[in-house]
C-alpha cells in the first residue's frame, strides 16, 4: 500500500525522517498507539520425507492425535471467547474444530500417509496449503478471507506433530502487527491486553476483524508494506477509524493522535448513553436503525449497540462457510429460527442467497463479467432446487420471529411477479404439510441497479418494502468497478447521480406507503446521514459498530434543516461538492462525531 510522510496529513512542518504513514483497511475504528509486537508466526519449513512400509501406520496414529490434541486447543480457546465474549463468538472455534472432522481435510492426508508413504507434517501442509490457495486465488473477499482458518488448523496441527506448544506470549499494551492472524490468535492475544492490530491481509468480513471490533481493539488490514517498515518496538499509531498505520512518529504526531485517543475515548463513553435512545431528530422525526449482519456470531452486537433487528442478514455467508451449494432445508431452518428467536419482535430481513459477482458459484459457467451476470435473484429463479429449501426454512423460522425476505438483483417487474406465485404457493404447502408460517411475511427488494431505480414507481405495488444497495447502485450508476484498485478514486455514493435515484425509490415507495431502507456502505457514514435523513430515508442498516454515530448525528439535527440540506446535494454538479456541504452543515452542529466526520 502507500507510504506517505506525515505532511500529508497535518502541515506542522517538515516530516522527520523517521516517520512513515502505511494506508490500509480500517476494519475496527479507534486509536491506539504503543510498541510494535511483529509477530512471526512459528512456521518451520515443512520439507518432503518419505516412510517406510513399516512406520504407516504409527505416522497415521501420530496424525490423529495431532487432531485430538489440536480439538483441545479449541476447546480451551472456544472456553474463553465464551466467557470474555458469549457462546455467539465462541462458536467461531467451534466450526474451526468441526473443520478438523471434514473429510476433505482428512482424507487426503490419510491418502497421502498411507499410499504415498508421505510423513504426516508433508501431507498437512501440501493438502491444506493446495486447499487455502484456491481460497486466496478466489475473487471472493469472503473465500480469501477463509484461508486464514486453514493457515491456523495447518499450523496447530503441526505444532502437535512437533509437540509444540500453543504461542501466546505477546508483550503486554502492544501494537500486534502480522502478515495475517487468526481469530483464535485474537483471543489468546487479548488476555495479554493487546492495544490494536495491524495486519497485511484480511478483510472486513474476516473473522480477525469480527473479533476485533468484538473486543474494540482499533485494527487495519491491508498494509501491504507493513514487514519491511515495522520493526519489533518501533513505536505504532493505528487509526482504525481512516485506516492509516503510522510507524516511528514525530513528537507532535504522536502528541496529535495521543489527544485524538483521548477524544474518541469521550466520545464511545459519550455514546453509550445514546443507545437506549430513540433515533429521532431535534424536532421529533423517527427513523429506524438497523444492523447488517452474517455471521451468528455478531447477533450480541444489536444489543450492544443499540440495533432495532436486523435489516440485512445476508444468508449466502452460509454456502460459503460449508462450500457447498445446496444446504438441506432442516439444517437452514434450524440455523434461522435461532436468529429470528434472539432478534425476537425487532424482526430480522433475511436476504435470499446472493451468489454470484465477487461470490463465486461452484455450477456457474466462466464469465467475462459476472457483475453483469448470473447473479443474485436470476440464480435462483433458474434453479429452484436451491431456492425452495431456503425459502421453506425462512419461512418455517418466521413462525418463531417477525421475518421478511429481500431479493437481490431485480431488475425486472416480472421477476418479483414470478418470485410471488412461487412465495404463494410455497406457504400454502408449507401449511399443508403442517408447518406453522407467520400469518403475513412482508417481501422486499433491493433496489441496486439504475433501471430498477427508474421503475421504482412500477415495483412498488408488488413489495412491502425497498432496501436500496448503494454499494452496487453506485457501481452501476458511476460504472466503476469497487473492487478495481485503478478507479477506486471515481467510486463515489455520494455522487448527485446516486442521490437522485436513492430519492425516486424513496419518493415511490412512499406515494405507496412503503418503507424504504438503505443497507449499503453509505448507511454507516456519519457525514451522509444528515442527506440521506433528508432524502427521506425511513430505515439506515449498517455494520453494528457504526451505529452509534449514526445516531449521534441524527439526534443531533433537525429534520426540517437535513431536507433543506439534501435539496442542495441533488443539485451540486459532483461528490466532492456534495461532501463539502454536508461537512459544513454538521461543522455548524454541536455534539457531531467530528472524527468520523473528517476520517469519512
Amino acid at each position: 500500500m502507500p507510504i506517505r510522510s506525515q505532511a500529508s496529513l497535518d502541515s506542522s512542518g517538515v516530516p522527520g525522517d523517521d516517520e512513515r504513514v502505511l494506508e490500509g483497511v480500517p476494519v475496527s475504528p479507534g486509536i491506539a498507539i504503543g510498541p510494535a509486537y511483529a509477530y512471526a508466526r512459528d512456521r518451520e519449513g515443512v520439507e518432503r520425507r518419505n516412510l517406510n512400509a513399516d512406520e504407516v501406520d504409527k505416522e497415521l496414529d501420530r496424525f490423529r492425535q495431532a487432531l485430538q490434541k489440536a480439538e483441545r486447543d479449541l476447546d480451551k480457546i472456544g472456553g474463553i471467547a465464551r466467557e470474555k465474549l458469549g457462546d455467539d463468538h465462541a462458536r467461531v472455534f467451534e466450526a474451526q474444530a468441526d473443520m478438523l472432522h471434514d473429510p476433505s481435510l482428512r482424507n487426503p492426508v490419510v491418502e497421502a500417509i498411507r499410499a504415498e508413504h508421505l510423513s504426516a507434517d508433508y501431507a498437512v501442509h501440501r493438502t491444506l496449503t493446495s486447499q487455502r490457495d484456491r481460497l486466496l486465488a478466489s475473487p471472493s473477499e469472503y473465500f480469501r478471507d477463509r484461508a486464514a482458518d486453514l493457515l491456523d488448523l495447518e499450523e496447530r496441527i503441526l505444532r502437535h506433530l512437533r509437540s509444540g506448544k500453543i504461542l501466546s506470549a505477546i508483550d503486554e499494551d502492544s501494537i500486534v502487527t502480522a502478515g495475517t492472524l487468526t481469530a483464535a490468535d485474537v483471543v489468546l492475544f487479548s488476555r495479554r491486553g493487546i492495544r490494536g492490530l495491524a495486519l497485511q491481509y484480511g478483510g472486513a468480513t474476516s473473522h480477525v476483524s469480527i473479533m476485533a471490533r468484538a473486543f474494540a481493539l482499533p485494527a487495519v488490514t491491508g498494509v501491504h508494506a507493513l514487514d519491511t517498515e515495522i520493526g519489533h518496538g518501533d513505536t505504532v499509531i493505528v487509526d482504525g477509524s481512516r485506516g492509516t498505520v503510522i510507524v516511528r512518529p514525530r513528537p507532535d504526531t504522536l502528541a496529535f493522535y495521543v489527544q485524538r485517543q483521548k477524544r474518541h475515548a469521550a466520545l464511545v463513553r459519550a455514546q453509550r448513553k445514546l443507545v437506549p435512545l430513540p433515533p429521532e431528530t431535534l424536532d421529533g422525526h423517527r427513523v429506524r436503525l438497523r444492523a447488517n449482519l452474517e455471521f451468528e456470531e455478531e447477533l450480541d452486537l444489536l444489543a450492544k449497540y443499540g440495533a432495532e433487528g436486523i435489516g440485512l442478514f445476508r444468508t449466502e455467508i452460509l454456502v460459503l462457510m460449508r462450500r457447498r451449494v445446496q444446504i438441506a432445508e432442516d439444517e437452514q431452518f434450524a440455523i434461522y429460527k435461532k436468529i429470528a428467536e434472539r432478534v425476537g419482535e425487532a424482526g430480522t430481513t433475511f436476504r435470499v442467497l446472493d451468489l454470484g459477482g465477487d461470490k463465486m458459484l461452484p455450477m456457474a459457467h466462466r464469465e467475462a463479467n459476472p457483475f453483469l451476470g448470473w447473479r443474485g435473484l436470476r440464480v435462483l429463479l433458474d434453479k429452484p432446487e436451491i431456492l425452495l429449501p431456503q425459502l421453506r426454512a425462512i419461512l418455517r423460522a418466521s413462525a418463531f420471529g417477525p421475518a421478511r425476505i429481500m431479493l437481490p438483483m431485480v431488475t425486472d417487474v416480472a421477476e418479483v411477479e414470478h418470485f410471488r406465485l412461487i412465495l404463494d404457493a410455497t406457504i400454502d404447502q408449507l401449511r399443508r404439510d403442517g408447518h406453522a408460517v407467520a400469518e403475513h411475511v412482508p417481501l422486499g427488494i433491493m433496489v441496486e441497479v439504475p433501471a430498477t431505480a427508474l421503475l421504482a414507481e412500477r415495483f412498488a405495488p408488488l413489495v412491502d418494502f425497498f432496501s436500496v444497495g448503494s454499494n452496487d447502485l453506485t457501481q452501476y450508476t458511476l460504472a466503476v468497478d469497487r473492487g478495481n484498485d485503478l478507479v477506486a478514486r471515481l467510486f463515489d455514493e455520494l455522487h448527485p447521480g446516486v442521490l437522485n435515484l436513492i430519492r425516486q425509490t424513496i419518493n415511490a415507495g412512499h406515494r405507496h406507503g412503503k418503507p424504504v431502507s438503505l443497507c449499503g456502505e453509505l448507511a454507516g457514514q456519519p457525514l451522509a446521514t444528515p442527506i440521506l435523513l433528508g432524502l427521506g430515508l425511513d430505515e439506515f442498516s449498517l455494520s453494528p459498530v457504526y451505529l452509534p454515530d449514526v445516531k449521534q448525528v441524527i439526534r443531533g439535527v433537525a429534520y426540517a434543516d437535513a431536507q433543506q440540506l439534501a435539496a442542495e446535494c441533488l443539485l451540486a454538479p459532483d461528490a466532492a461538492t456534495v461532501r463539502r456541504l454536508a461537512l459544513a452543515f454538521l461543522r455548524e452542529r454541536p455534539g457531531m462525531p467530528m472524527e468520523r466526520l473528517e476520517a469519512g
